[in-house]
């Protein structure tokens, strides 16, 4: 929201036992914990950090591209591919004048241009230098140079994609407009801040709770 930089682009979201982080693995050994590769991840505390002004987290976070990135990419960046009159996207001809049009319900402060400008300066000369002096970026390839220039809604949501049915919070099944789907469970969906066995023996619990009950009405 300041128009500084927080984090490695490419960096993983939060720490996590990733393939090869526990290498050799002993199946069922208290050893194995001497063999984790330390690579600590802070996306999320650096995405929630405050800015001073009593609110909680930073406000929303922009991805900030030019026109090279959208020819190398080939992105579309017009409408309806994007969102101009919602204030999720936003387009200029200059990195001063893009930081003044960021205006949306979200954005508390103004981003301040010489922030934003400054930023993109010290990336471009990550890309000169082939080191990320900041926040270690593996190798910092393409600078942000070429006009128009875009920023883009790019706040995190956690969240788990490890079910395809999406479902309330009685664990019915909603179809793609949102609507429940009559006498359709499911436990074990993604979200709901639960993970592995745990998030399906509650969700599995809730599932035949509502499912009983409207047995019962019926």
């Amino acid at each position: 929201m300041l128009g500084n930089r927080f984090y490695d682009e490419t960096g993983n979201q939060f720490t996590a036992n990733n393939f090869k982080s526990i290498d050799p693995y002993i199946q069922s050994s208290y050893l194995n914990a001497k063999t984790v590769k330390y690579s600590p991840n802070n996306y999320i505390n650096a995405a929630l950090a405050g800015i001073g002004d009593g609110h909680n987290g930073g406000g929303p976070i922009w991805a900030i591209f030019d026109a090279d990135a959208v020819a190398r990419e080939q992105w579309t960046p017009s409408p309806p591919h994007v969102d101009f009159d919602e204030g999720f996207f936003f387009q200029a001809g200059s990195l001063a004048e893009l930081a003044k049009k960021i205006i949306m319900t979200h954005q508390r402060v103004p981003m301040p241009p010489a922030n934003l400008e400054a930023t993109v300066t010290r990336y471009n000369s990550f890309v000169d230098s082939g080191v990320d002096a900041d926040f270690g970026k593996a190798k910092p390839l393409y600078k942000i140079a070429t006009p128009p220039f875009y920023a883009a809604w790019a706040t995190p949501v956690i969240h788990d994609c490890r079910a395809g049915l999406r479902i309330n919070a009685e664990c019915r099944v909603l179809d793609l407009n949102g609507q429940i789907v009559p006498g359709l469970y499911c436990g074990g969906a993604g979200g709901f801040s639960q993970h592995g066995l745990a998030r399906a023996t509650c969700q599995g619990y809730i599932a035949g709770k509502t499912a009983s009950a409207e047995n019962t009405r019926n």
